[in-house]
């Protein structure tokens, strides 16, 4: 039996399938649940890196086509590969009136289907442009919280489908078009279906905004190298450059290319002057280079510079300002025309590449954003942590949750500080922002997670937690404590939920108020301490602790008894009927509970 489990093992170590009715015939009943269970994890695993590599042979196919048209066709094609759907198509998106056009289908039986054109705000392809997220329906026939066209609906009959589920192809803020799966049948699709689709779109989409751009860049060297006599050599230099620009690399490597091709030292200063990129000499002046840069990026144009060591600078321009420059030190002779122009061209591409890196990111933070937000959503959260799960986060290790109250003018920079760091969630809460984050990059108390946000927090508290499902859980009960928090003044200091709680649920999270029945209740004890710098406060805590047994109360304070009757012959005439009426008491015991906790918490 050893060696039947043993040979077993090592064929789950080569990777082979083996059925689960063979390890239950040869491990014991503990082990061969483990096994099992191991054998499912590796399945789902394979399936994943299956599914993301199918992506990836995708999207470098798709890097390969230049021309626009063949590259609408190849996204739909490969759409249709990846998902098990009986059709897939992609609309084109105008901003200038808010209509989609069908551009390219596959799997397609109507001749109408390629003449769709979608109105400004009807069916689930403008609601794919407007939210920026994912939509679907299981039978379209029975789609109502839209408004729809009677000619789409005809073509779509035709068509016989059921089952829709459309992902927006976004880059930045802008939409460039929806991808579409259709079945049918009728389909409810998984969050697993749903978020491969939504990746290979994010791919897609910056597949085709590159080739936009590569396309205009493209156009604008033929047009360059047609009025000089130097075309080769700018057309050798783009090609180079356009490589580097289809396998990935970045704004380095374009400069790079440009100095080999130059044959002289070239490098991206920053917008202060600074040297980002390339070995520059000491000899270029970093005030010097600041002011030529602003100039240079006002015209939106190079300058030549008569004199010093750098002789053209070059903005590298995008659409959210300037990045710097490129500059291009003096040689043995001066730059010609062309050189200057390739220079130019190379600015750009620089600006294309840190765009698209940017883009990446935006997308990344975008997606994270936005899994945060349906976290905090009760009738979403299932779905949430199940995609938390698939993007690789530790949902089941212990998560904290922090909530920072802060001004609205505030809480977008607070989101892009905190959404750096990768495996943080966060998104708008109620007055501030809620911050998701593993307890082991949260820091003690959340503490980590509240400087990420690099804004002063105006009320903060934290709910530490089991897994991120209970985690996302709190957030009402944890906004409703920072409120309270915020309310009694507790605003230098991260705040445990928990101690707050018990109090957000009696005042409705309203520190103001909690605040002012504290202040009116002991505001005769309070002021006596004060003025004759005694303990009644403390005195009233003891003595609720131990049901107004003086005896008791007096040894947790480690008082004579003696001193305990002073105490309460004092406390009397300040507290009136408290001492006598359970109404009165039972109102006085939960202000000197929260005089106690605001103490400890400041």
């Amino acid at each position: 039996m050893k060696g039947d489990l043993a040979s077993l093992i090592r064929r789950l170590a080569e990777g082979k399938a083996i059925p689960e009715r063979e390890i239950h015939a040869v491990a014991e009943p503990g082990v061969a649940d483990a096994l099992v269970e191991l054998v499912r994890r590796t399945a789902t695993l394979r399936q994943r890196s299956t599914e993301l590599r199918a992506v990836m042979s995708s999207t470098r196919d798709l890097l390969t086509t230049t021309d626009a048209e063949l590259l609408l066709q190849r996204i739909v094609d490969r759409a249709h590969e990846l998902i098990d759907l009986d059709i897939a198509y992609l609309s084109v998106y105008d901003s200038s009136n808010e209509e989609l056009y069908v551009r390219a289908a596959t799997g397609t039986i109507s001749p109408r289907f390629l003449s769709m054109v979608v109105p400004a705000g009807i069916g689930l392809a403008s609601l794919a442009v407007r939210t920026k997220h994912p939509q679907w329906v299981e039978d379209y026939g029975e789609l109502t919280s839209v408004p729809r066209d009677p000619v789409i609906d005809d073509i779509l009959r035709e068509e016989q489908l059921r089952s829709l589920v459309g992902v927006p192809l976004v880059v930045g803020d802008d939409v460039l078009g929806v991808l579409f799966g259709g079945s049918r049948e009728p389909h409810s699709f998984q969050p697993d279906e749903i978020s491969l689709l939504a990746t290979f779109a994010g791919h897609a989409a910056l597949v085709l905004h590159t080739a936009r751009l590569l396309q205009q860049a493209t156009t604008a060297t033929a047009q360059a190298a047609e009025r000089q006599h130097a075309a080769e050599w700018a057309a050798s230099l783009h090609g180079r450059l356009t490589d580097l620009v289809v396998l990935g690399h970045g704004a380095d490597a374009v400069v790079g290319a440009l100095g080999d091709a130059l044959r002289r030292r070239v490098g991206i200063l920053d917008v202060a002057g600074r040297p980002a990129i390339g070995q520059l000499s000491t000899a270029v002046p970093r005030r010097e280079m600041r002011d030529m840069i602003e100039r240079a990026a006002a015209d939106g144009k190079s300058v030549r510079l008569v004199d010093g060591a750098v002789e053209l600078v070059a903005p590298v321009v995008a659409a959210t300002g300037h990045l710097g420059a490129i500059v291009v030190e003096r040689g043995v002779s001066p730059l010609t025309s062309v050189e200057q122009r390739a220079v130019e061209r190379s600015a750009v591409i620089a600006a294309l590449v840190t765009l698209r890196r940017d883009a990446v990111e935006q997308a990344e933070d975008r997606v994270r954003g936005e899994l945060a937000v349906e976290l905090f959503q009760a009738e979403r959260r299932d779905s949430a942590v199940s995609r938390a799960d698939a993007r690789g986060y530790p949902v089941s290790d212990p998560w904290m949750l922090v909530i920072v109250l802060l001004p609205s003018e505030l809480r977008e920079g607070a989101l892009s500080g905190v959404r750096r760091h990768r495996d943080y969630l966060a998104a708008p809460v109620c007055g501030g922002i809620g911050v998701l984050a593993p307890q082991r990059s949260a820091g003690e108390c959340g503490a980590l997670a509240v400087a990420a946000l690099g804004q002063p927090a105006a009320g903060a508290v934290y709910l530490p937690a089991s897994d991120l499902t209970a985690a996302a859980a709190g957030v009402e009960e944890a906004v409703q404590a920072a409120k309270l928090a915020q309310g009694l003044g507790l605003e230098s200091k991260l705040t445990p939920a928990s101690t707050l709680a018990p109090y957000a649920l009696l005042f409705g999270g309203d520190g103001e108020r909690l605040r002012e029945f504290v202040e009116t209740t002991l505001e005769r004890v309070v002021s006596w301490d004060e003025a004759h710098g005694t303990q009644l406060v403390d005195t009233l805590a003891a003595l609720f602790d131990h049901r107004w047994a003086l005896s008791a109360a007096a040894r947790s304070l480690h008082i004579h008894l003696s001193t305990m009757k002073q105490r309460v012959q004092r406390l009397r005439p300040l507290i009136g009927e408290a001492a006598d009426t359970p109404e009165a008491r039972f109102r006085l015991e939960i202000a000197v509970r929260v005089e106690k906790a605001r103490r400890a918490l400041k």
